[in-house]
């Protein structure tokens, strides 16, 4: 199962349709309980969108198409944001640092994600845990810039 089918398994009351007509820019469009998609994206990027407009579904309140208002893009970014970690685990960090990747787009290719959504987890994690985060027997360090630090201690 790819990350998109496994998502859509996690939300199975929604509705996902492949809308061919949607103008290419626009890449997904939540109304409704209907997910619709863009069929033109690449798998990493139609990860990316079911995710956002997951986010949309747990997130947005009313109609938010236009965004006109500070308030519509505050739940615009929410639901960004939402959606990334629903993609972007902190086991997947440790996962990274166990294949012993170094690179921001080695690690984006593992986890079947575009680089930019493993970096906008970056800055969404490093301002959640701005002192790091405790995970099973590891620290995780999220930094601004954009790096991530990884250290196990063992019992």
């Amino acid at each position: 199962m790819n990350n998109v089918e496994l998502l859509m398994s996690m939300y199975p009351e929604l509705t996902y349709k492949y809308e061919t007509e949607m103008p290419d820019r626009q890449k997904g469009l939540y109304i409704d309980n209907v997910v619709y998609l863009n069929p033109h994206q690449s798998l990493k990027e139609m990860t990316d969108t079911v995710a956002e407009e997951i986010g949309h579904y747990l997130t947005t309140v009313g109609d938010i198409i236009a965004q006109d208002t500070n308030e519509k893009r505050k739940q615009e970014q929410k639901a960004r944001d939402v959606g990334v970690t629903l993609v972007v685990a902190p086991q997947d960090f440790i996962d990274c640092y166990k294949e012993r990747f170094k690179c921001i787009w080695e690690c984006a290719d593992f986890l079947g994600i575009t680089k930019k959504t493993l970096e906008n987890a970056i800055a969404i994690y490093s301002k959640m845990y701005e002192f790091g985060l405790e995970y099973k027997n590891y620290k995780i360090f999220f930094r601004p810039n954009g790096t991530v630090s990884v250290i196990e201690w063992f019992k």
